[in-house]
């Protein structure tokens, strides 16, 4: 099985050049046998619009195969209203033309990922860590709900992450939630010796938890629909639970190399 993802930063694979930061994709593959093959074709900086102008749509529709299943998160850069090369419109009536409105796009993923046989899943973006009294803000605005319409219009999944990540800083609270995101003091990491202030990009831990909320929605999937049941069978968290519960050891070589 293969698990192709289009997305930007927030999910982008991180070599040890940019370490700690993590795209959440990166600790996905944790709840997954290791034959599931993951395809990340997410990039830094992309929106909806400029992911399908740069051609990087075209070329993953020319790696993609009939059985897949493909990941979509797309957000964070579309909202960018002061950049015309990465903005799109949320509304429902917004000018489809030269990609500008995110629902016609996301449309677009969507309909020639079927054409091929590839199955979607629509996600809604990871929410920020902005926080204003203690309580979460929404940085997101109308796009996490122009994702679930679209998503129901086009009869395809969606796992609502905005607000299952939203649930889960609001939970964690404001300081102790810093661990997630790349934000850090000075002299803990090479990379960024003199410390980060950004409450977008992920850690290792960060990764970890949004991974966590997403598997287990991948692993009800199935039970919405057939044509999912695949990619939720594969999810591990009630199969690694079900042996902890008996008491079993987990044979690492097994799993592993099976």
């Amino acid at each position: 099985m293969r698990i192709l993802c289009l997305g930007d930063s927030i999910m982008q694979y991180n070599d040890f050049s940019t370490f700690p930061q993590t795209g959440w994709v990166q600790e996905l593959e944790r709840f997954f046998p290791r034959n599931v093959e993951f395809l990340n074709f997410a990039r830094n900086g992309r929106s909806t619009k400029s992911y399908i102008e740069e051609g990087r749509f075209a070329k993953v529709l020319g790696i993609a195969r009939r059985g897949d299943f493909a990941l979509i998160q797309f957000g964070h850069n579309d909202e960018k209203s002061a950049d015309p090369d990465r903005f799109t419109s949320p509304d429902k009536d917004a000018d489809k033309s030269e990609n500008k409105s995110f629902r016609a796009n996301l449309e677009f993923f969507v309909d020639e990922f079927r054409k091929i046989g590839v199955r979607p899943i629509l996600l809604t973006p990871v929410a920020r860590r902005k926080f204003d009294g203690g309580v979460l803000v929404n940085s997101h605005g109308a796009y996490p709900q122009a994702i679930i319409e679209t998503a129901k219009k086009c009869s395809v999944p969606c796992i609502d992450m905005t607000t299952l990540t939203t649930e889960l800083l609001q939970t964690v609270g404001e300081n102790d939630s810093r661990r997630f995101y790349m934000n850090f003091d000075a002299g803990i990491y090479a990379n960024f010796a003199g410390g980060k202030d950004d409450n977008s990009h992920l850690r290792p831990e960060g990764a970890y938890e949004v991974s966590s909320l997403a598997a287990e929605k991948i692993a009800g999937l199935g039970a919405e629909s057939d044509d999912y049941k695949e990619i939720s069978d594969a999810v591990l968290i009630g199969k690694k639970k079900a042996e902890a519960d008996n008491d079993k050891d987990i044979d690492d070589e097994f799993v592993i190399f099976k």
